[in-house]
């Protein structure tokens, strides 16, 4: 069978009018009013275009020239954009449920907060139909690529992202969900805080990675390259690492002979604090799975838990004042009654973690200053802190959905875009509290 020709991809470009026209007939025909005409933009060059806030629902806009145009807020739910080229493109906030990008080159591009669920970027073939025969727009298999966009925050639930090319990539905080992977490049790329539960990523590569906090439940890694990655403080519930390359990652571990090395640990820090650190050592339980270890009332104040997993550990009426919590898994912890000033937790995975009356305020140090206790981007879900001390606490893009937040004292809170979904306030003190950009808030 004679090979397939290729044809060159001849762009049509149009003028500001021109394009005015089919953006309002588009709008018509997505309202099913009279007159109403899809928009139809295959193989036109729309380079630069300013088209933020533009509803392109549904449109074939097949091998589309999209280069550095501003698409910020638009609306391209179930649009074609087949082999499109949209690198460098500003698509930030915009929603593009179930759209087709297979073969989309999007390096470069912005798409901060972009809802693409379902949406599917595999590779394909780009063929265009020409005397009496199809021809292959170029000559090579396309593969969507997301190198080096920025995609921080965007819900990708359910999409198809195999053998896409996805380099050095911020997809922090980004809802990755169900979707699958397979194959796909992620070297190098940031994908900390992001939600990848039950993702597929059979055959992935990524190698070196930043997966920090990331959650990976039921998440599918059959030979997945995580060599070089950092997996502090990820979610890894119900994964198989067995047929994983984890040469060189970054990830928790348990102490040799862990209740005397622990012990020791612990009167080195005693010793540490009792002599303002000339003798002794500060706890360094950084990385370290601690997993229902209990350290009821005990001193540990300053200490590196960076990273650890504490899930169910029992820290009730313990003393961690300025200790370091960062990227801790603290998943159902007891720390009722715990002096936490100063503290920091932030990205920390605190859900049904128990805070009752647990002192969070702010630490005064010798100069003076005052010391919050940081929560920022920490998940607080279904959390109980009735009657905390929270006040000037820091939980700004905390998720607090359903924490028990009844009589907490939250004066003076930093609460900027944190999720408040069903968060009981009964009897709170909100004063002076900082509540802007505050989700689902409902003050009783």
């Amino acid at each position: 069978m004679p090979p397939r020709p290729h044809i060159a991809a001849d762009y049509k470009t149009l003028d500001a009018d021109e394009l005015q026209a089919i953006l309002d007939r588009h709008a018509r025909f997505v309202l099913q009013q009279r007159d109403g005409v899809r928009a139809n933009l295959k193989f036109h060059d729309l380079s630069f275009a300013r088209l933020a806030g533009c509803n392109l629902a549904g449109a074939d806009m097949t091998g589309v020239r999209l280069r550095s145009a501003d698409l910020t807020g638009s609306r391209l739910d179930g649009a074609c954009l087949f082999g499109a080229d949209m690198a460098g493109a500003n698509l930030a906030e915009a929603s593009m449920l179930n759209i087709d990008l297979r073969g989309c080159a999007l390096r470069g591009a912005t798409l901060s907060h972009a809802v693409l669920s379902g949406a599917d970027l595999r590779d394909g073939y780009l063929v265009r139909y020409r005397n009496g025969e199809f021809a292959a727009v170029p000559a090579e298999r396309l593969h969507a690529e997301l190198s080096e966009a920025r995609v921080k925050g965007a819900t990708l639930v359910h999409a198809k992202l195999s053998n896409a090319f996805i380099l050095q990539t911020d997809l922090r905080d980004a809802d990755l969900r169900a979707s699958i992977f397979i194959h796909a490049d992620l070297r190098c790329s940031d994908l900390t805080g992001c939600n990848l539960e039950g993702a597929d990523l059979t055959l992935a590569n990524l190698s070196g990675a930043k997966l920090d906090g990331a959650i990976l439940s039921r998440a599918i890694m059959r030979d997945t390259n995580l060599s070089d990655s950092s997996l502090v403080g990820a979610l890894l519930d119900e994964v198989d690492l067995s047929m994983t390359n984890l040469t060189g990652a970054d990830i928790v571990t348990r102490l040799a002979n862990q209740d005397a090395t622990l012990s020791a640990i612990l009167l080195a820090h005693r010793d540490w604090m009792l002599s303002n650190g000339k003798k002794g050592r500060r706890a360094d339980l950084a990385k370290r799975d601690l997993s229902g270890v209990d350290f009821s009332k005990i001193n540990l104040s300053a200490a590196d838990f960076l990273g650890a997993k504490l899930q169910g550990a029992n820290l009730a009426e313990a003393v961690v004042a300025m200790a370091n919590f960062h990227l801790a898994d603290l998943r159902g912890a007891r720390m009722a009654n715990a002096d936490l000033r100063g503290a920091c937790f932030e990205r920390a995975s605190m859900n049904e973690a128990d805070l009752t009356n647990a002192v969070a305020g702010p630490m005064e140090l010798r100069s003076g200053q005052k010391w919050p206790t940081s929560f920022k981007a920490a998940r607080l879900a279904g959390c109980m802190l009735e009657s905390a001390d929270l006040r000037s606490c820091n939980f700004t893009d905390a998720d607090l959905t359903q924490a028990r937040l009844n009589n907490a004292d939250l004066a003076g809170a930093d609460l900027k875009d944190a999720t408040m979904t069903r968060a009981d306030l009964r009897g709170a003190d909100v004063t002076k509290a900082d509540l802007r950009g505050a989700r689902d808030l409902q003050l009783s």
